[in-house]
């Protein structure tokens, strides 16, 4: 028996609730010092049915990556765990990309921040069909807060194409960061 549906119904569940719960609160913050380097480096290429993470902009201090898909077939939606070092980054926020909306379709992207992991959902939304081809999924923008590295990976990733079922055989591609200050 399988859990991937019933895990798309809790991490989109858990997002919605967290993001609901997300008020604010705290202080003003002082800045981080100034970042000297801050570099990713990909975990591989994007190659033909693959999900891979790619430096999108940069920043001293930022960190943009984009989750792109490359020569896809069907795609509905994506859910996934995404673990990067809390120690060095602090995650800032998420955007959707072009590729699930193709069409001029509604999609829907949720992502629940614990330290350390997201929890990330994003989909298109109706009785419509999925997307072929290659583009940016969603974007997920990171803040340097302090010197040192690790791995960014993506932990049980699922896609799913517009009858429901899962799309196997695609490689999820994360990386690695450092920062210097």
């Amino acid at each position: 028996m399988s859990r991937r549906p019933a895990l798309r119904a809790v991490v989109a569940t858990v997002a919605a609730l967290a993001l609901a719960a997300c008020g604010g609160g705290g202080g003003p913050t002082s800045p981080p010092p100034p970042t000297q380097s801050l570099v990713f480096t990909p975990a591989g290429g994007s190659a033909t049915g693959s999900v891979a993470l790619l430096r999108s902009g940069a920043g001293a201090n930022t960190l943009v990556l984009e989750v792109r898909a490359q020569e896809v077939a069907d795609l509905y939606g994506v859910a996934f765990d995404l673990t990067y070092p809390a120690s060095v980054l602090a995650f800032e926020g998420a955007s959707e990309g072009e590729l699930l909306r193709q069409g001029g379709i509604a999609t829907s992207l949720q992502v629940a921040e614990q330290s350390g992991q997201l929890v990330v959902g994003a989909t298109r939304l109706g009785v419509v069909g999925g997307v072929s081809g290659s583009g940016t999924v969603l974007t997920l923008t990171f803040r340097a807060v302090a010197a040192g590295s690790g791995d960014i990976a993506f932990v049980d990733p699922t896609a799913v194409a517009a009858n429901g079922s899962l799309i196997g055989g695609l490689e999820w591609l994360g990386g690695n960061v450092q920062v210097v200050r």
